[in-house]
């Protein structure tokens, strides 16, 4: 009978092997822990291992928290984007005046008001549905109507419509065929093409009442069915017919004057001139109280404009000169692994609006706007999207509107620590109890127009005189501001903004083993070290040992 050997008790063997690994692994300073050296030694190598590690810890933390925080970085392309690619701006243009003085004065209508003057019935329609668009008098006494109905719109384009004197214009170098709803344009000129008279633009309901829009898409392709919009407005020249998107920018069948309209090159040449003009016994201070002239408004062709809120302004008898800078960025699709709320904005088919075909932030903004109204005040403002049972607001809702707006403006965390002020009744402060807030996160791809504006006196009379035109070099009256507007991109290329991954994997691994390197020398082959002695140097030792720790020594 074979004699049994004996094996050290296992902590002692666990201790020796041990001291074996701390011999072979090639983690810094481990050696140092298996020598037989004095208890100080030891405690001071392992105090520093312990600092080291924690340190190391502690950066690997602060760089999966950044990771957290902000998975997303933009940075700039390393070549610029050519103009070509992008479309020309779709430019707003609304007049300071809003209605024709012959039809409808403002002043006239304030004055009889501070003369105890009585108003017929059409003067005070017109008064309370003007009181949407004029500025805010306190002199006014408006009518208690709560709702109004889509004659609104018609009365709107009533006091619109202009009508010249047959040849009163032509001194001024615009076509005696204009009509009332081509006002206040004269003449323009798109890629050196003149229009005369100016054909390019078409009516737009927006929140200064009626405006003129250049290049915005037309109103099929931007809001759903669900949408109620007067046939007059939004309709563009022709369809886009799917040559051109946001995301993918224009397509191959799109040829060289695609719709949205594009400028090929860079400069006044390549822009769009506008000339506008006003008569001079058109001027109603008392709606605008602000400077006369003209809102300029820079927009996506798919965005709905707000000039009220982003505007630049083209004064009375002055040549505006805007040269525009677009700002692009793109997202790379690696990001869209990542949730919106961590990339901070949405991929095509994300987000999807109730109104409106194509998701952009701002039109977000006006539809979750119109939600709040309509569950503040029970309708909406006359210029906001609604279904066709929708009521619109009358004057008499005015002032809920603008609580609407300035509590909606708020946001969630303001309003909720002012809590009632903006709550006019108990259905209106348990519908918003209940509202979830907009999140309208801008498009992963997204395009804005910058615009450096400069400006200088025109005198329009001087320069007709100029030209030596046929039907006569002398001016017969002067009846009209006239204004012009040069709007063209700066530089033929542009620098795009890219989004893309702080860390990808690779980027982590680099991170997280390069500190692990740094403060402990730790490699993938430590690892393979520490994984071979808990496995396979286990078994092979028993297999040649016949004992797990192999031999003693």
């Amino acid at each position: 009978m074979a004699e049994r050997k004996e094996h050290p008790k296992f902590f002692r063997s666990l201790r020796n092997y041990f001291r074996e690994y701390c011999r072979n692994t090639s983690i810094h300073g481990f050696r140092y822990f298996g020598e037989n050296r004095t208890y100080f030694e030891r405690v001071w190598w392992f105090l520093v291992f312990g600092v080291t590690l924690a340190a190391c810890v502690m950066s690997i933390r602060e760089v999966y928290n950044k990771w957290l925080r902000s998975p997303v970085i933009v940075s700039f392309a390393t070549k610029g984007t050519p103009i070509y690619t992008i479309p020309f701006p779709a430019v707003t243009i609304c007049p300071t005046f809003k209605s024709v003085q012959a039809i409808y004065s403002h002043t006239n209508i304030i004055k009889k008001l501070n003369h105890n003057v009585s108003l017929t019935e059409k003067e005070r329609k017109i008064l309370d549905y003007m009181g949407l668009i004029c500025d805010s008098n306190k002199a006014i006494k408006h009518s208690d109507i709560d709702y109004f109905t889509d004659d609104f719109y018609e009365t709107l384009k009533e006091v619109n419509r202009w009508e010249f004197e047959e040849g009163s214009l032509m001194q001024y170098g615009f076509s005696p065929q204009i009509k009332g709803d081509e006002f206040p344009f004269g003449s323009c000129t798109y890629l050196d093409v003149q229009y005369n008279p100016c054909v390019l633009f078409k009516p737009v309901i927006t929140d200064e009442g009626i405006c003129y829009t250049f290049n915005m898409l037309d109103k099929r392709e931007i809001f759903k069915e669900v949408s109620w919009i007067p046939k007059e407005f939004y309709n563009a020249r022709k369809p886009s017919i799917g040559t051109w998107t946001l995301e993918g920018g224009y397509s191959d069948e799109a040829g060289l004057f695609p719709y949205p309209k594009r400028a090929m090159f860079a400069g006044a040449t390549s822009g769009l001139t506008v000339k506008l003009f006003m008569p001079k016994n058109n001027k109603d201070h008392s709606c605008k109280q602000g400077n006369q002239g003209f809102r300029v408004s820079l927009h996506l062709p798919s965005r709905i404009p707000r000039p009220s809120q982003d505007y630049f302004r083209v004064p009375l008898d002055q040549t505006v000169m805007a040269a525009i800078n677009p700002e692009m960025t793109a997202t790379d699709s690696a990001v869209e692994k990542y949730s919106p709320s961590k990339r901070e904005c949405y991929f095509p088919n994300e987000k999807k609006l109730r109104f409106f075909k194509l998701y952009t932030a701002k039109n977000c903004q006006l539809e979750c706007q119109t939600n709040y109204t309509l569950r503040f005040c029970d309708c909406v403002n006359f210029f906001m999207p609604r279904e066709n049972g929708t009521k619109m607001c009358g004057i008499s809702k005015l002032g809920c509107m603008q609580k609407a707006y300035f509590s909606f403006r708020l946001g969630d965390n303001l309003r909720n620590k002012l809590g009632d002020r903006f709550q006019t009744n108990e259905r209106a402060k348990k519908l918003l109890k209940r509202y979830k807030g907009c999140d309208c996160l801008p498009t992963c791809t997204d395009l804005t127009y910058n615009v450096v504006t400069s400006q200088s006196p025109w005198d329009v009379m001087e320069s007709i005189k100029a030209e030596r035109m046929n039907w006569s070099a002398e001016i017969e009256n002067d009846d009209y501001y006239v204004s012009k507007l040069i709007l063209f991109f700066k530089s033929s290329s542009f620098v795009t903004s890219e989004r893309h991954e702080l860390y990808g994997p690779t980027d982590f691994l680099a991170n997280f083993g390069g500190l692990l390197g740094l403060f402990t020398g730790f490699s993938i082959l430590s690892l393979m070290e520490a994984i071979y002695f808990l496995t396979v140097r286990l078994c092979c030792n028993s297999r040649a040992y016949g004992y797990w720790a192999g031999p003693e020594n």
